[in-house]
C-alpha cells in the first residue's frame, strides 16, 4: 500500500494530494493508496509520500524572488516514499503533476480524453527534481467562443503542464459565452440564450476552479472607459439600440468635432482623459472592483480597444495618451494604498500607447506590471529572430494619424522605449492562438515561432506571457500549447525532443509520422498567404494548395490503420480528430487554391461550403476546435474588410 501524507488542510494542497492519489491508483492499480492528513511533517513517518509545505523541506526548494508568485518545486521520491513540495500551494500542485509526468503521464489536451496515464510500478521508480520556472507569468486569457465546460477544462489542464495564471476579460465576459450558447455563425444549432446574470454565474464558477488550483487570477482589462459611465462594454458588437446617456456624452473623446461612440462600439471608445471627473470615475471604479473581489491577484486597467480615436479637445492634446494614462494609474494607486489594497495593476503598451509618456512618471512602480501587447505583429518571424531597429526611425506621435508596427523589430524597439520608462515586471500578451493558428491550419510553423518567442522572454526583458487565445485549439494536435508551456517553464527545453515526446504521448507508436505529416502540411498550407503577406494572387501559394490532397491522400492509410488499433482512449481520440482535420483541410486547400489563382468570387462561394461543413459537424469537434472563430477570422481572407491587422 502507498501512503500519501498531505500537510495542512490548505485546499490547494488537499486537491494536489487527491489528484496524486487518483492518478497513481490508475497507473499502478496493484498499489492501493491511503490518503492521510497531518498539520506538519512527522519525521517518524518515513514510509509515506509527503505532499505539501513544511520547514523540513524548505532547504530543498530553490530560492525565488516572491514566494507567492514564483513556482519553484522540489521532488524527492524513492520507492513511493519521500516528498513533493514547492514555494507556494500552487507550486505543490504543479510539482505533483511534474512527478506524474516523470512517471510517464501526459495531458495532451484538456478533458479526460486527453489524459494519458500509463502503467507504472511506482515502487521501482526514483524521481529527484528541483526546478525554478524560467518565467513568472505563464497564463491564458479567455477568448473565442466558449462554454463553462470548455473554460473549466482548460483551467484543469493548465497546472498539469506548469501554467499558473488565468485571465477573465471584462467586467462580465459576456461575448465569449454568448457566441457559444447562442451558437453564433451556426444556424444548424438551436440557440440557448444567456443573459448577463447567467454569465456572471458562469464566470464565478470558473473563478472557483481557478482558486481551487491556486492559480493567479487576472481580471477585466477593457471596460473601464465605458462601464463607470453607464455604458455597457461586454463585447465588440456595435450597439445602436442603447444610446449614450446624455450625462455621459461630455466624457467621450472629441474626435472630428463629435463626442460619440467610435464605430458605435463602446469598448473601442476612448474618453476625454484631461477631464478630472473622467479620471476620478475610472479610478474609483477600479478600486471598488478590487474591494468587492479580493480574489483578484492582478487587475488589468486598459484604455479603449481602438486606435487613432483619442480626444482632440484643447486640453487633451497638450499631452500624449500615455501621459494621461499614467496620471490615471497614479490616481488608482493612491486610492488603493489608502484602502490597504495589495492588488497588482497591469498596464499596457498597445495601439496609440506604443508611444510612451514624456511627462508623467509612475509614483509607485512596485504596484505595476507592464504588458506588451503586439497585436499588429507578424507571426512569420519570432521575436527571438528580430534584428536591430534604429530607434531614430520610430515614427513621431501624431494624434489619430499613427501607423501601427507590423515587423517584430519595430514592435520590440517600442518595447525598449517603454522599458526605459518602466524597468519593472513585464510580460508579453500575445495572440499566436487567437488568430494565427487558424491561418496555419496544421499549426506547426506557428508553433515553432511560439516556442522561440517563449524561449526569448528573458533576453527581451520580459518575464513570461499571458496568451490571449481561443480556448479550443487542440486540432490537429495540442503540441503548440504543450510547447508554449514547456518553454515558459524551462527556456532550455529542446524543441525536437519536446515534439517527439508530445506526439508519442498523443498518437502512440506512429506519433513521429504525425509530426512529419503536420510539418509538411503546415508548409503546403502556406500560412503567410492566410496572413495576407503574399498578395491575393500567388502562383506559389496556389501550387502549394494543389499538392495538399496528395499529402493527405497518402497519409489517410496511416490514420485509418491507427483508428483500427487497440490504442488508449486519448490516443484513439487524437487520430479521430486528425481524420476530421484531414477532410476539413482538403476542402480549405481547394478553396484557397481558387483564391490564389485569382478566382475570388468562386473561392468565396466555396468558402461558404467549408463553413457549412464545419457547422454540420461542429458538435463532433466542439472540444478541440472553435468553428465560430475560424469563420470570423478566415472569412477576412476571402472577403477582406477595409481595415485588418
Amino acid at each position: 500500500m502507498l501512503k500519501i501524507a498531505r500537510i495542512s488542510y490548505d485546499p490547494v494542497i488537499s486537491y494536489a494530494a487527491e489528484e496524486l492519489k487518483r492518478c497513481l491508483e490508475i497507473m499502478d492499480p496493484s498499489q492501493p493508496v491511503l490518503l492521510l492528513t497531518y498539520p506538519t511533517y512527522r519525521s517518524d513517518l518515513k514510509e509515506a509520500l509527503w505532499v505539501g509545505m513544511d520547514p523540513a523541506f524548505a532547504g530543498a526548494v530553490p530560492e525565488v524572488s516572491v514566494a507567492e508568485l514564483d513556482d519553484a518545486i522540489a521532488i524527492e521520491v524513492e520507492g513511493g516514499c519521500g516528498f513533493i513540495t514547492g514555494a507556494n500551494p500552487r507550486a505543490v500542485l504543479i510539482a505533483v503533476y511534474r512527478y506524474l509526468r516523470a512517471l510517464g503521464a501526459a495531458w495532451v489536451r484538456p478533458g479526460r480524453d486527453g489524459e494519458v496515464l500509463p502503467s507504472c510500478d511506482v515502487r521501482r521508480r526514483t524521481v529527484s527534481i528541483r526546478e525554478t520556472p524560467s518565467c513568472r507569468h505563464r497564463g491564458i486569457c479567455i477568448e473565442g467562443s466558449v462554454s463553462l465546460e470548455h473554460v473549466c477544462e482548460i483551467i484543469d489542464w493548465m497546472p498539469r503542464v506548469g501554467l499558473n495564471a488565468y485571465f477573465n476579460q471584462f467586467m462580465i465576459p459576456a461575448t465569449f459565452y454568448e457566441r457559444w450558447y447562442e451558437h453564433y455563425l451556426n444556424p444548424t444549432l438551436t440557440p440557448y440564450p444567456v443573459d448577463h446574470a447567467d454569465i456572471e454565474g458562469i464566470r464565478d464558477s470558473t473563478v472557483l476552479e481557478i482558486k481551487r488550483r491556486g492559480l493567479l487570477y487576472h481580471a477585466t482589462g477593457h471596460g473601464w472607459t465605458c462601464e463607470p459611465f453607464g455604458i455597457s462594454g461586454t463585447g465588440w458588437d456595435a450597439d445602436r439600440e442603447h444610446p449614450v446617456p446624455e450625462e455621459s456624452r461630455p466624457f467621450l473623446a472629441l474626435v472630428n468635432g463629435k463626442r460619440e461612440l467610435s464605430g458605435n462600439i463602446p469598448l473601442n471608445t476612448n474618453l476625454c482623459y484631461s477631464n478630472p471627473e473622467v479620471r476620478e470615475r475610472m479610478s474609483d471604479a477600479v478600486v471598488d472592483y478590487c474591494l468587492e473581489r479580493p480574489e483578484v491577484d492582478y487587475i488589468h486597467v486598459w484604455l479603449a480597444d481602438g486606435f487613432n480615436n483619442h480626444c482632440e479637445c484643447e486640453n487633451c492634446v497638450t499631452k500624449r495618451p500615455a501621459d494621461w494614462y499614467i496620471d490615471i494609474l497614479n490616481l488608482i494607486d493612491q486610492k488603493m494604498t489608502a484602502k490597504g489594497l495589495k492588488t497588482r495593476v497591469v498596464f499596457l503598451m498597445y495601439f496609440d500607447l506604443y508611444w510612451p509618456p514624456v511627462e508623467s512618471k509612475l509614483d509607485n512602480p512596485d504596484r505595476f506590471v507592464l504588458m506588451f501587447a503586439p497585436i499588429t505583429r507578424t507571426y512569420s518571424k519570432s521575436l527571438g529572430e528580430a534584428g536591430d531597429f534604429d530607434p531614430k526611425k520610430l515614427p513621431a506621435y501624431q494624434r489619430n494619424q499613427n501607423q501601427m508596427p507590423r515587423s517584430v523589430e519595430e514592435n520590440l524597439c517600442w518595447l525598449r522605449q517603454w522599458q526605459q520608462f518602466f524597468p519593472g515586471d513585464c510580460f508579453d500578451y500575445d495572440y499566436h492562438y487567437m488568430w494565427d493558428h487558424l491561418r496555419d491550419t496544421a499549426h506547426m510553423s506557428m508553433n515553432q515561432v511560439l516556442f522561440e518567442d517563449m524561449k526569448s522572454m528573458d533576453k527581451l526583458g520580459m518575464n513570461g506571457m499571458i496568451s490571449c487565445q481561443n480556448q479550443r485549439v487542440w486540432m490537429p494536435s495540442g503540441f503548440g500549447m504543450a510547447a508554449m508551456a514547456a518553454a515558459l517553464w524551462d527556456r532550455n527545453t529542446d524543441y525536437q525532443q519536446m515534439a517527439d515526446e508530445y506526439f508519442a504521448a498523443a498518437f502512440g507508436p506512429d506519433g513521429s509520422l504525425v509530426k512529419d505529416y503536420l510539418e509538411e502540411l503546415s508548409r503546403l498550407m502556406t500560412p503567410a498567404y492566410f496572413r495576407r503577406e503574399m498578395g491575393d494572387v500567388s502562383p506559389e501559394a496556389a501550387e502549394n494548395f494543389q499538392q495538399v490532397p496528395c499529402l493527405t491522400g497518402e497519409f489517410v492509410s496511416v490514420i485509418l490503420d491507427n483508428l483500427d488499433r487497440p490504442l488508449p482512449k486519448a490516443q484513439h481520440q487524437s487520430w479521430a480528430y486528425l481524420d476530421f482535420h484531414r477532410r476539413f483541410t482538403e476542402l480549405l486547400a481547394a478553396t484557397a487554391q481558387l483564391l490564389a489563382q485569382g478566382n475570388r468570387e468562386e473561392a468565396l462561394n466555396r468558402f461558404q461550403r467549408v463553413c457549412r461543413y464545419l457547422q454540420d459537424h461542429e458538435l463532433e469537434i466542439a472540444d478541440v476546435f472553435d468553428a465560430y472563430e475560424f469563420q470570423a477570422t478566415i472569412r477576412r481572407v476571402f472577403d477582406p474588410p477595409r481595415v485588418i491587422f
